[in-house]
């Protein structure tokens, strides 16, 4: 009887506990510290909310879901979800940048989009995001960031050297950035006039992107079918970077993170990294930063890519998953999303969503922002293509070549060509 009593006892147990018991979702992002906890005063208060708050929020509204952030470092990212897959220990929701796109969905690790998120998407985006996620036709996830280039100079340091205004063309940064290099003793740079990374793909590919478009050049064939790194417009494009490291202006040892130190004059930057430059000038911000297109070779042109937010195929909270997503990239409170608000204020990037551009007016039309909202109309996206980290990382490889003077810029480009070619022949 005792024992009969027991087991009906634990089982009332477990009835009324399971039905008290949250589901859980991983999100796995590639933010800094302050992007996802906040920006904070000397005091530790919440100046401006980052991703944590909102995740607050909505499980306040949800109690009965429980979100994980899990912030992954952008160059282990993609690695960490194709082995998180064989491993069978998956996130459910990703913020993925657009060029994995198609070697995620190709792996079907990506969920199909609900119909109604779909609609949103094509109604209440603009163009360049929705180009970002769309895949083969098909949209995979919701943008969140859209993102292009300009020209980011300090106005302090130009005006030292006796220039009023940033450089129009890319003669005239060519011609500009040795005089504002400043040397040390031994012959180093202690001063840049102007600055990439060495190392960074981005750093390296984005900018000789947007040159190449200016160029009137172009990566591939509209079908992908090869690779054009060795037009003449590519060949040509290289050549006029490799003009700064001929005439001292920069060298592969430049780095565009020391540009809040006062130590680069110019550099090619994209939008979100408004806020670190905010942190890093503090009062003097507005009097050393200035930004303007980036010079162009023949014609005004830059480079964007997008970033947006998908959920996993294998999640096992589906249903929990786009619903937290639904909540966060499309709800409009106020008149302006949480995506939106998180991206506009904290972030430093373009929102994708419509609405969140005509609302936050303010921060998108400040000092820093406002030229690449103004760039969008000369913005080309980074081609959503197979094996796109591969093939990039191919290109930054190459390009560093040449500006270590290792490799001449047709002799890199052409070895370029021929490996991305090999990558492309398998998939077109």
């Amino acid at each position: 009887m005792k024992k009969s009593l027991l087991i009906v006892l634990i089982s009332i147990f477990v009835i009324i506990t399971s039905g008290f018991a949250k589901t859980k979702i991983i999100l796995a992002v590639h933010w800094s510290d302050y992007q996802v906890e906040g920006i904070k005063d000397e005091n530790g208060n919440i100046m401006v909310k980052g991703l944590r708050q909102y995740v607050e929020e909505y499980q306040k509204l949800n109690p009965d879901t429980e979100i994980e952030i899990q912030s992954v470092p952008f160059d282990e990212y993609l690695k960490r979800i194709l082995i998180s897959h064989t491993s069978g220990v998956i996130s459910d929701v990703y913020i993925l940048y657009s060029l994995w796109g198609v070697q995620l969905s190709d792996s079907m690790i990506l969920d199909q989009v609900p119909k109604d998120i779909v609609e949103k998407v094509k109604s209440d985006f603009v163009r360049p995001a929705i180009d970002g996620a769309t895949i083969d036709g098909k949209i995979w996830g919701v943008p969140i960031e859209v993102d292009n280039y300009a020209l980011v100079f300090n106005k302090k340091l130009l005006k030292e050297a006796g220039f009023t205004n940033p450089p129009e063309t890319w003669d005239e940064l060519v011609e500009m950035a040795p005089k504002l290099t400043k040397r040390n003793p031994d012959g180093t740079i202690s001063q840049y006039g102007f600055a990439f990374l060495s190392g960074w793909d981005s750093a390296v590919v984005h900018p000789y992107l947007a040159l190449l478009y200016s160029n009137n050049g172009k990566l591939f064939e509209d079908d992908f079918s090869r690779c054009l790194l060795d037009s003449k417009e590519a060949i040509e494009t290289l050549e006029a970077e490799l003009k700064l490291f001929k005439n001292g202006g920069t060298d592969p040892a430049a780095s565009v993170w020391n540009f809040p130190a006062g130590k680069v004059a110019m550099m090619i930057m994209a939008t979100w990294y408004e806020t670190s430059l905010k942190l890093g000038f503090k009062d003097q911000y507005e009097e050393i930063v200035g930004v303007a297109p980036i010079p162009y070779l023949k014609k005004p042109a830059t480079a964007g890519y997008t970033w947006f937010i998908a959920v996993d195929n294998a999640s096992k909270n589906k249903k929990q998953a786009w619903d937290f997503v639904r909540w966060l990239t499309l709800d409009k409170s106020g008149g302006y999303t949480r995506m939106g608000e998180l991206m506009a204020k904290n972030i430093g990037s373009i929102p994708p969503n419509k609405a969140d551009i005509n609302f936050f007016q303010s921060e998108l039309n400040d000092l820093y922002t406002s030229i690449f909202v103004k760039e969008l109309e000369h913005t080309h996206q980074e081609p959503n293509v197979a094996q796109g980290q591969e093939i990039k990382t191919i290109l930054m490889r190459e390009i560093i070549e040449a500006w270590n003077g290792r490799k001449t810029a047709e002799k890199a480009l052409k070895d370029a060509k021929l490996e991305i070619d090999k990558i492309l022949s398998e998939f077109y």
